[in-house]
C-alpha cells in the first residue's frame, strides 16, 4: 500500500526530534555496489516506524519509515536515531533506533536491529509497550533473527493480550485478531532462499510489531521497529540453520 503519488505525505502530524547520526563514515563506492573479495555481497537495512493507512476512509497518513538505514558492500557500524514520534490518531514512540553493518571482505555477513523504547497504539485502547525490537544476521550458513516486546499492561485489550503475552510473543509470526480493527501481528518473520549455479541470496525480514488495519478505524499498515538482512555469495545458506 504504497501510492505515494497518490497520497498526502502528512509530515504535519509528525513530531520529530532527531538525536543524531551516531557513525558518519563514507562508504567507499565499491563497498555500495557490494564487491569484495570473496564475490559475495550483502545489504541491510532498518526502520523504527513506518505509517501507511487510511483512517476512517477519509485521513490518509504517510509516514515514515523513520530512523531509517540502508547499507552494502563493507559498510558500518552505522546508527540513526530518533527521540520522539507522533502520528494522531494512530501511534505515539519515543526513542526510535536503528544499526547495521555489513561486510564483504573476508567474510560475509548482514547484520540489522531496530528498537523503540516505548509506544502507544491509540487505536487499540491507548495499549502502552514498553519495549519493541527486532534484530537480524545472516552469516554463511546461519541465520540469527531476534524480536523483543515487552508489554505494559496486556489487559487493555480486553482479554485479547492476557498474561501469556510474553510467551506468545517470542513465538514467530503471532497473530491477534482485533474485532473492527484488524490483525496485530508479532514476531513477524520472513526468510527468503534463492539459489543458482552461481551462488545463494538469503534475505531475512523481521517486524517486531505489524499492525495490520482493516476493519472500520481504517485501512493499512503500522510497522514498528523493521530489520532487513541479505548475504549472497557461493557459500552462502548451502546448510541453511536458523538461530
Amino acid at each position: 500500500m504504497k501510492v505515494r503519488d497518490m497520497r498526502l505525505r502528512r509530515h504535519g502530524v509528525v513530531a520529530i526530534a532527531v538525536l543524531g547520526l551516531m557513525a558518519t563514515a563514507v562508504v567507499p563506492a565499491s563497498a555500495e555496489r557490494g564487491g569484495g573479495g570473496l564475490g559475495g555481497a550483502a545489504k541491510a537495512g532498518a526502520f523504527a516506524l513506518d505509517v501507511d493507512v487510511d483512517v476512517l476512509g477519509a485521513l490518509p497518513l504517510d509516514v515514515g519509515p523513520l530512523a531509517r538505514l540502508r547499507l552494502s558492500g563493507d559498510a558500518g557500524p552505522r546508527y540513526e536515531n530518533v527521540l520522539k514520534a507522533e502520528v494522531p490518531p494512530l501511534i505515539e514512540a519515543l526513542v526510535l533506533a536503528t544499526g547495521a553493518q555489513t561486510k564483504v571482505t573476508k567474510e560475509i555477513y548482514s547484520k540489522a536491529s531496530a528498537r523503540v523504547a516505548t509506544v502507544k497504539l491509540k487505536l487499540l485502547g491507548e495499549l502502552l509497550i514498553k519495549l519493541v525490537k527486532s534484530e537480524c544476521e545472516v552469516s554463511s550458513d546461519t541465520v540469527k533473527v531476534a524480536s523483543d516486546i515487552v508489554f505494559a499492561d496486556g489487559s487493555i485489550l480486553n482479554g485479547l493480550v492476557g498474561a501469556d503475552m510474553v510467551a506468545l510473543a517470542a513465538r514467530p509470526n503471532s497473530r491477534i485478531s482485533v474485532p473492527l480493527i484488524g490483525d496485530l501481528i508479532l514476531n513477524e518473520q520472513k526468510i527468503v532462499k534463492h539459489s543458482s549455479s552461481k551462488g545463494s541470496e538469503v534475505t531475512v525480514t523481521v517486524n517486531a510489531l505489524h499492525l495490520a488495519l482493516d476493519g472500520i478505524l481504517g485501512k493499512g499498515d503500522v510497522v514498528v521497529s523493521q530489520s532487513v538482512c541479505r548475504a549472497s555469495g557461493k557459500g552462502i545458506g548451502k546448510d541453511l540453520k536458523v538461530v
